[in-house]
């Protein structure tokens, strides 16, 4: 699975999918290359930041910008949940390692390194700092 997550005010949301939600660096939307980080996996990370149930997570996980996105027709477009666009930039540099190991010993996340998670952890920090500061919201493009 092909997985980035980008950032976009929600009024661009519209017209990128009326465009067929193209790959979003060339829509224009900061973006982080996430290959194989799935909704799933992304919901675990929502729930070991925020303590939500995995069920809660998983919930925020698949919600869509879009009305009944048809999950077999890619791509398709999902949120990472605003509290994990809240609570990630709050981490600091010592405990991302921390949370980078704890989040590798999740069977969905397919045996990535805590070192390519780490670097993940990295590039979403600063991702969604800005967002959070830009009142843009963070999706996720998944394409089979």
């Amino acid at each position: 699975m092909i997985t980035d997550v980008f950032s976009a005010e929600p009024g661009q949301l519209p017209g990128y999918r009326e465009a067929g939600f193209p790959d979003p660096t060339g829509f224009g939307f900061p973006t982080i290359r996430a290959r194989g980080l799935d909704p799933a996996a992304l919901a675990i990370l929502d729930a070991l930041l925020s303590q939500a149930a995995p069920a809660e997570a998983l919930e925020s996980a698949a919600t869509s910008p879009t009305d009944a996105p048809d999950l077999y027709r890619a791509p398709v477009i999902t949120m990472v949940s605003a509290r994990t666009v809240q609570l990630l930039p709050a981490v600091d540099q010592n405990q991302l390692t921390v949370l980078a190991d704890d989040w590798a010993e999740y069977d969905e996340l397919g045996g990535k390194s805590p070192i390519a998670l780490r670097a993940f952890l990295d590039q979403a920090q600063e991702l969604f700092r800005s967002a959070a500061a830009n009142d843009r919201i963070v999706c996720v493009w998944n394409c089979l």
